[in-house]
């Protein structure tokens, strides 16, 4: 059983004891036998108090005076908001706080996997607020998340837990960049912060947005109209807009992230326009020690087909904070096979209200798996990798008799590709998950199973190969292939070859492949010279069934690059494969009952 960060019972205690965890039953909670609490069921703990919540807005100055535009939900009770003094929960926002609709209702921007106002009806009081420079907020954005920010945050917690309405007790939640606002308040430290939820967010920003060295679709769009303000609504007080007008007036310098990362490719760069190395102040890894000494406990989640999986298990591994680690089978920011709102409510409860609810007696991994029959789709663990993990390995063979994955060491051979660059389409809207790019590059196929796998954790690649170029980026993607043909992609990841030099991680990276990615690292290919290329993929749990294959593609180009290395002409690239320079791919393969 992994052991949880047990001091923060007491404070829990301390700080959340104001509200009793059967308040509001008419006389007595419901008997044991009556009550629910697991992962995404919640019942007979935590009943509905109120039917409805008050919405009021307005401005809150920071420690620099710049206003921040609020909303505020408090519950209702005959007319009016509850005396009750309750927990907060608060959502740091770029991309607006609310939008009126036609009929003058408010609807929540940018919410789909559950809708936190509701938390209201449930004894909290939440808070939405626009980020500096965006929505109808003053100021202007230094940089995505940084420590501006983050001080930010925590003047907003520290205010929220003043108020009467408020018994001290702040969580926040959010996913994608509300749920990196989380971990920049975490990094912040406010007192009275307690819980979080940061959904679909990075443990270390440069893997995040550079990952294997190569910027790809995250933050390298044009500021689009939302950013800007566009369908922000004014607080109560502006009637005629003029001051949100002001507002908006004061964003001309907030900067476009997309020039910024031109700027510092690597981890080691400092930004003259921010004055900083930007990696190191806003990822969550440098502050991790301070964080397990000062910060909240986290619920940590998002969906196998994103990109930051991998993230969550690397931060559950840094930081004792992490109690609760979920991974759903969808893609970002979406819940639709998981109650997302039951699960924040227990959380909430536990850790804000001092609900004895066993929140904390889970197990702390709670994840899905594809193809798993059917009521067995979701797996407990309380450790990653989980117990019975083997790591097995499939062999590239481009050796005659056609390209392959096999457990047995091939005998030399060779195959190349002209990388394709015509699949970038340079969308400004790209998906999160790619699609199958079988064709596009070089693909190795397994032959079809005898009997099912389970696949669960990090597959690694080892290639072999060289390039025509001095640089180029590799892309790699692991399908499970069904026998009529159809295919997914269960995991994939990628890395510039100038970038292929291998460092120790300065945190614990899971015994990953780390790329320190420094500039004095930058080790340019010699064309025609072969050279080792070893990355992650992202995690996945699956099971292959009996008669499906496992199909490894090797690319140049991913169809979701806005940023590339657009080489003239389009560099060949031969991979190799048996002997000394033996390409593989090791697979984590665990029983197909999965051990706690």
């Amino acid at each position: 059983m992994r052991k949880h960060w047990k001091g923060w019972c007491a404070v829990s205690l301390l700080l959340g004891g104001t509200v009793a965890s059967s308040a509001g039953w008419a006389h007595s909670p419901p008997p044991p036998e009556q009550r629910v609490s697991e992962p995404g069921r919640y019942a007979g703990y935590a009943p509905k108090l109120y039917a409805g919540w008050q919405r009021s807005s307005f401005y809150l100055p920071v420690r620099d005076g710049t206003r921040l535009a609020v909303d505020l939900y408090r519950p209702m009770e005959d007319a009016k908001p509850a005396d009750t003094p309750y927990p907060v929960v608060w959502m740091h926002t770029p991309y607006q706080r609310g939008i009126r609709n036609p009929d003058g209702s408010v609807r929540r921007s940018g919410t789909v996997y559950m809708e936190p106002r509701d938390l209201a009806l449930y004894g909290y009081v939440v808070a939405i607020v626009d980020t500096r420079g965006k929505g109808a907020s003053f100021g202007w954005r230094r940089g995505m998340q940084d420590r501006i920010e983050a001080q930010d945050a925590y003047d907003v917690t520290e205010w929220l837990a003043k108020q009467p309405w408020s018994n001290g007790s702040i969580g926040m939640t959010g996913c994608s960049y509300v749920g990196g606002s989380q971990d920049n308040a975490a990094i912040a430290a406010p007192p009275h912060l307690k819980a979080i939820t940061p959904g679909a967010t990075p443990f270390n920003r440069y893997d995040f947005v550079s990952r294997g060295g190569l910027t790809a679709q995250y933050h390298t769009r044009p500021e689009d109209p939302r950013d800007m303000g566009a369908e922000a609504m004014p607080v109560d007080a502006d009637t005629d807009g003029s001051i949100m007008a002001a507002a908006k007036r004061e964003r001309v310098k907030t900067t476009i992230m997309a020039d910024i990362w031109k700027d510092i490719p690597f981890r080691d760069d400092w930004s003259e326009k921010l004055g900083s190395r930007f990696w190191e102040e806003s990822s969550l890894s440098t502050y991790r020690n301070a964080i397990e000494m000062n910060g909240p406990v986290m619920l940590r989640w998002t969906g196998w087909e994103d990109e930051f999986s991998a993230d969550q298990f690397v931060a559950r591994a840094n930081l004792r904070n992490v109690v609760k680690t979920i991974i759903g089978p969808e893609t970002h920011c979406r819940s639709e096979q998981f109650n997302m709102f039951d699960e924040h409510l227990r959380f909430f409860d536990r850790y804000l209200k001092n609900v004895d609810n066993g929140y904390e007696r889970d197990p702390s991994i709670y994840y899905y798996t594809y193809n798993a029959p059917a009521g067995k789709e979701w797996a407990k663990s309380d450790r990653w990798p989980v117990a019975g993990t083997r790591m097995a390995r499939y062999f590239l063979s481009a050796a005659k008799g056609g390209a392959s994955l096999a457990t047995r060491k091939p005998t030399r051979g060779k195959a190349s590709f002209v990388t394709d660059y015509s699949v970038i389409t340079g969308s400004l809207k790209t998906p999160y998950w790619p699609e199958s790019q079988y064709g596009r590059g070089l693909s190795f196929s397994t032959a079809p199973f005898a009997k099912d796998m389970r696949i669960t954790g990090h597959p690694v690649v080892s290639l072999w190969l060289s390039t025509t170029a001095r640089d180029g980026d590799t892309f790699a993607y692991l399908e499970e292939v069904a026998p009529d043909g159809r295919s997914a992609i269960r995991a994939h990841g990628r890395l510039r070859a100038s970038h292929r030099k291998l460092g120790t991680a300065p945190y614990d990276y899971l015994g990953l492949p780390w790329h320190r990615s420094f500039r004095e690292d930058h080790t340019p290919m010699r064309p025609g010279v072969p050279a080792q290329l070893s990355f992650d993929l992202l995690p996945t749990s699956t099971i292959v069934k009996q008669g499906y294959r496992l199909r490894l593609v090797v690319t140049g180009a991913d169809p979701r690059q806005r940023t590339f290395m657009d080489i003239s002409p389009a560099p060949t690239v031969t991979l190799l494969t048996g002997g000394d320079t033996a390409s593989f791919i090791d697979i984590p393969v665990v029983p197909l009952e999965p051990q706690q």
